[in-house]
Parts: structure tokens; sequence; C-alpha cells
């Protein structure tokens, strides 16, 4: 299952980059096609994707912008199933 983190910053992120490079997302593999997504660009809010992530706490510690981390999970359409009348 994927995970989607959220972020806040003080001010608008210059790049990916620098995001990536956040020490509480150094290690983690970020979703470079999702990049980083806008949710709430007013309040300065965005999210990324990566595939796991571990001791949230320690991560929120490293850097203060990790607001909270969320399962992403996939929802896709499912088949007409008939029932007996």
């Amino acid at each position: 299952m994927a995970v989607m983190i959220k972020l806040r910053f003080p001010e608008p992120p210059r790049d990916f980059a620098s995001v990536q490079a956040l020490p509480g997302l150094a290690d983690l593999d970020l979703d470079p096609k999702a990049g980083l997504v806008p949710i709430s660009p007013s309040n300065s809010q965005y999210v990324v994707y990566t595939d796991h992530l571990d001791d949230l706490e320690r991560r929120r510690q490293l850097s203060p912008e990790i607001i909270e981390a969320y399962g992403d999970v996939r929802i896709s359409t499912a088949r007409r199933i008939k029932f007996p009348t």
C-alpha cells in the first residue's frame, strides 16, 4: 500500500529535490512521478507519496514540516453482480 505524507511549509518549497532532502524524508523513496502535490497552497500544505513509512514520530522530530501520514488505498471499480430475484 502506498503512503501519502502530508507536509506544511513556512514558505512554499523551491522544488521536489529540496523536499526529498528534508532530514525526515531523506532516506525514503519518494514518488517522482507524483512529485510534490499541492492540496492547500494558501496554507502551504502539500503531499508526497512513498511505498512505505516507518517511525513517523522520529521523522516528525527530524522534520517538523511533516504533519501526518495516511495509507493511500487505491480504489477501483467493481463489476456489477446480479442477484437472484
